[in-house]
């Protein structure tokens, strides 16, 4: 009976970190759509305190050096922190201004499909018949998403099509990346500083203390829940579940974050989408869970 409610437990924190994940993509749009607050600070904002939180939970939470990783490994957080955590955060948060939170967190979701394909390459085999089943659902997902099922023309704007996907390419590289200094860094110090970094780097196009549109208590409420609900509660909740579920069930679960995301920018948001949209991005959630199975 103990292990049932510890294994119910697990399973409700990894949705948690799921929809908390997933509702972040909708602030963002509720925050650009309401409050026609600026992408690039909004992302550079997020970054640069979610940044200085992680930091300061590892160095006085779990007593870690935070600057030993700026010295042994400078390159490394270097290349983590831009091609890695800033491609696919303002490309994620850029694509959400460009169309809707919805379909920039399917979009981002193609990231598995990336690593696999890396992963592939690597080993030098190629992908084994229901790795190219996920290849062909993702491929017809994303042309269902971008031309709603005609050829003569694209339903999203070409650029918020190209910025999803690279955003998708470089949560790719977010996942494979930081492998090796996983081993010698907590998640904690390495996220910190990827932020952070991520996010100073963005003060040369946003000045940091002037955000753009209107702000108000709601504008400040949704920016907050940015902050603490979508990046340290997802975390915090995800890490949790994690160690009580092992980490095929966490994937399994995780697909929670798209359809979290999909709900509430139709019921929030009055965000519209067509028939074909659903189809799109049921097929590429379909993707993600059948290539997180375990390989017999």
């Amino acid at each position: 009976m103990k292990e049932v409610i510890g294994m119910l437990k697990g399973i409700f924190l990894i949705i948690g970190a799921a929809t908390c994940w997933g509702m972040g993509g909708v602030a963002g749009q509720y925050l650009y759509q309401y409050h026609q607050a600026d992408m690039i600070w909004l992302c550079m904002a997020r970054q640069i305190l979610a940044g200085c939180m992680f930091l300061l939970f590892a160095a006085f939470v779990q007593k870690q050096d935070i600057f030993a990783i700026l010295k042994a490994d400078t390159w490394n957080i270097i290349e983590f922190s831009f091609l890695g955590i800033l491609g696919a955060q303002l490309g994620f948060y850029y694509t959400i201004g460009l169309c809707n939170a919805a379909t920039a967190t399917v979009l981002q979701y193609m990231a598995p499909i990336y690593v696999m394909l890396w992963m592939s390459y690597k080993s030098r085999k190629i992908p084994d018949g229901r790795e190219l089943i996920g290849i062909v659902g993702a491929l017809v997902g994303v042309f269902l998403i971008a031309t709603h099922g005609s050829l003569d023309s694209l339903a999203i704007s070409p650029i918020a099509l190209t910025i999803g996907v690279l955003s998708a390419l470089s949560y790719a590289y977010y996942s494979i990346k930081p492998g090796q200094m996983l081993k010698k860094y907590t998640a904690a110090t390495l996220i910190g500083w990827g932020q952070l970094i991520s996010g100073v780097a963005l003060i040369i196009w946003r000045n940091p203390f002037t955000p753009a549109g209107h702000w108000d208590m709601s504008g400040y409420l949704a920016f907050a829940y940015l902050l603490l609900g979508a990046t340290i509660a997802s975390y915090a909740f995800y890490l949790a579940g994690l160690k009580i579920v092992g980490p095929t069930k966490a994937s399994l679960i995780s697909c929670a974050e798209p359809l979290a995301s999909i709900i509430s920018v139709v019921l929030l948001l009055n965000t519209e989408l067509a028939g074909a949209d659903y189809i799109g991005m049921a097929c590429i959630i379909f993707t993600v869970l059948l290539l997180s199975l375990p390989k017999k």
